[in-house]
């Protein structure tokens, strides 16, 4: 079954601005980018976002080259053309960003909540890469 977005024409910097407007209107304070090194493309969009008064850190990867294993994988046509397995990643982010500011917006769910595994700490680590590399155990409940 094709990837959703395999066939997409929107360049990644429009992608990347849609997600940053989404996250602007919905409160962000502030959004960085992360560049990759030697490319200039970026890497991470890391942004602020007010939780009970206090700002909080996230960062949201787009992993291109570990998607561009998938399309090779799948045998989608153009797989070993950068620009356009960047391109695509981007999008399909940019929809999944948008996705979770629907459940937001229909107050199903708070907006902190939806990107918590992306929420960074003072090591600039997420949640996620925290939890999976065994730095963050939870107490045995005992």
């Amino acid at each position: 079954m094709p990837l959703k977005n395999y066939t997409t024409k929107v360049p990644a910097n429009r992608s990347i601005d849609e997600i940053q407007t989404t996250l602007v209107r919905h409160g962000a304070t502030g959004v960085l980018y992360e560049y990759e090194q030697g490319t200039g493309r970026i890497s991470a969009l890391k942004f602020r976002l007010p939780v009970k008064g206090a700002d909080v850190g996230f960062a949201l990867p787009v992993n291109w080259r570990l998607f561009q294993a998938v399309l090779k994988k799948d045998r989608v046509h153009r797989w070993d053309d950068e620009d356009y397995v960047y391109r695509v990643a981007w999008r399909v982010i940019r929809d999944w960003v948008l996705s979770q500011m629907a459940l937001y917006e229909t107050q199903m769910v708070e907006l902190p909540q939806v990107f918590l595994p992306f929420v960074t700490g003072s090591n600039g680590q997420t949640l996620y890469e925290q939890v999976s590399s065994g730095k963050f155990l939870l107490p045995s409940g005992s």
